[in-house]
């Protein structure tokens, strides 16, 4: 009671202040405002996810392609049109994104995952004040960029199915009896990061409870805490130290990860993983690419999107297919004709798995895991219909609302795998954006979908949804449509993998 009186306290101040101090710029004026009021109640209604977000301002989003916020001092601009989308992803030195240390400042957030290659242009930013300061920018992102991008191009199939046949074992203990789905996708997805990014074995799949994976879920359920996004709870010092505490205790871990590799390439065992390069990116005296403390931040951003946004991806498709009992069978049918006596798909199989691709591809438009890109900063003006948003302001991709727009998509509520045949995915038309687009497009894209084939065929083929159907547990909260609790994360997913007669 004590603790929800002082934020309704500190709630009245920051609204308080905000609409003193909040003055709106010319070219702003025009584009319809979500309050700090509104991102309060929807935080005390415990309406945290994005589609929420989405469909209480659709008529905005649809009619105008844009609303603004608020956040920190800050005016950020949420767009849903696919034109600013493209030029916002092809156009670096307009649109560069925006650190976490600028949008979050000294934010545990900030500190967790500070510079990285995921964040790269926006901390350069400041450098640059000339044509030549714009190229010398971009050969360092090139590089940064170049340190990561070999360790996807050919990526251990056997370790991706090693880890998928050790969570199979554990679904084929149980019968009949609900299985948290979201969880145990967490932990899969954990394992193969581990062993195919860093050669490292978490064992999360074997203990559930082990200390990487407490550690880790610990700092993720601070950062992500909607108090801490809204009203920086994190700069309250009580609140602060003890947060620092659990940061400090994977940064830990993460040494002992380091540590590992370093015992393993001194032993000879060279696997040219992510880990490597990022070692050799850092260790290289005459040409250093990364500085201890970057290793360790991209470590912490990999760590964050290598394996929770698949998790995210896993746990809504499997739903999905417990929900259409027709599209289950027809994945199923798919795929024991086209990988015949082989467990996993060659590289080959896993083009031709069209209707499985279609699938993924459609899970991902209608629960896209990530569901904004990273801050962008307008350089310069931008006209967009009858305003003028003036340079500085922030843009946010808001890939829900696009994903979702009836202008974009026929039905876009409903789960249509077969409007993928054409192709779509490409990006080309910038409507489908799960991965982002253009050349900053998510380096672990092509990761994450051989993961959720391995495990969707492997689901198929060797735990053999012929004498297996999933189902929705009974009375799930999800039976009348998927809930969502933070971003785009699920509530808890309750799953029946029932035996067939």
């Amino acid at each position: 009671m004590v603790f929800w009186t002082f934020i309704v306290v500190i709630a009245i101040l920051l609204i308080t202040y905000d609409k003193i101090n909040s003055k709106t710029p010319d070219g702003l004026k025009n584009i319809h405002t979500i309050t700090l009021f509104s991102r309060i109640f929807l935080i005390i209604t415990k309406q945290f996810g994005h589609d929420k977000l989405y469909f209480r301002y659709k008529q905005y989003f649809e009619n105008d392609g844009i609303v603004k916020e608020r956040i920190l001092g800050k005016w950020v601009c949420m767009v849903t049109d696919p034109a600013i989308a493209k030029d916002l992803l092809l156009k670096q030195d307009v649109y560069p994104k925006v650190s976490i240390e600028k949008t979050f400042p000294n934010s545990l957030f900030a500190k967790y995952i500070g510079t990285n290659v995921a964040f790269s242009s926006g901390d350069l930013q400041p450098i640059i004040k000339s044509t030549s300061d714009f190229f010398n920018l971009l050969m360092v992102l090139i590089l940064f960029r170049r340190v990561c991008n070999p360790a996807f191009k050919i990526l251990p199939l056997h370790l991706f199915a090693e880890a998928a046949l050790k969570m199979i074992d554990i679904l084929e203990t149980i019968d009949k009896k609900p299985v948290e789905i979201k969880n145990l996708m967490q932990r899969f997805t954990l394992d193969v990061l581990g062993k195919v990014a860093f050669g490292f074995d978490f064992n999360s799949l074997g203990n559930p409870n082990s200390a990487y994976v407490t550690a880790y879920n610990e700092v993720q359920k601070a950062i992500l805490d909607p108090l801490t996004l809204v009203f920086s709870i994190d700069h309250i010092p009580i609140i602060r130290q003890q947060r620092l505490k659990k940061l400090a205790k994977l940064n830990n871990l993460f040494k002992e990860i380091i540590k590992e590799k370093h015992k393993a390439l001194a032993a000879g065992k060279s696997r040219e993983d992510l880990l490597e390069h990022m070692l050799n990116a850092n260790e290289n005296l005459d040409n250093q690419i990364l500085s201890d403390t970057e290793l360790r931040h991209n470590l912490a951003v990999f760590m964050l999107a290598g394996h929770e946004t698949t998790a995210i991806a896993l746990s809504t498709i499997l739903y999905l297919l417990s929900t259409y009992k027709n599209i289950q069978e027809k994945a199923r049918e798919e795929v024991l004709r086209i990988l015949g006596d082989n467990l996993i798909p060659s590289a080959e199989q896993h083009k031709s798995l069209k209707y499985l691709n279609m699938i993924i591809h459609e899970n991902l438009r209608l629960y896209p895991p990530a569901p904004t890109l990273i801050y962008r900063e307008l350089t310069e003006d931008l006209k967009f219909k009858n305003s003028i948003i003036p340079a500085g302001t922030i843009i946010e991709l808001f890939l829900y609302g696009i994903h979702h727009s009836p202008k974009l998509w026929d039905n876009p509520e409903e789960f249509l795998p077969e409007r993928f045949e054409k192709e779509r995915t490409t990006s080309e038309n910038y409507t489908w954006l799960a991965f982002g687009g253009g050349t900053r497009m998510c380096l672990g894209n092509n990761f994450s979908l051989i993961e959720q084939r391995i495990v969707l065929c492997l689901l198929c083929k060797y735990f053999n949804l012929r004498k297996y159907e999933i189902s929705l547990a009974p009375n799930s909260i999800h039976k009348d449509g998927l809930k969502i609790q933070i971003q785009m994360s699920p509530h808890p997913i309750e799953l029946i993998f029932k035996r067939r007669d």
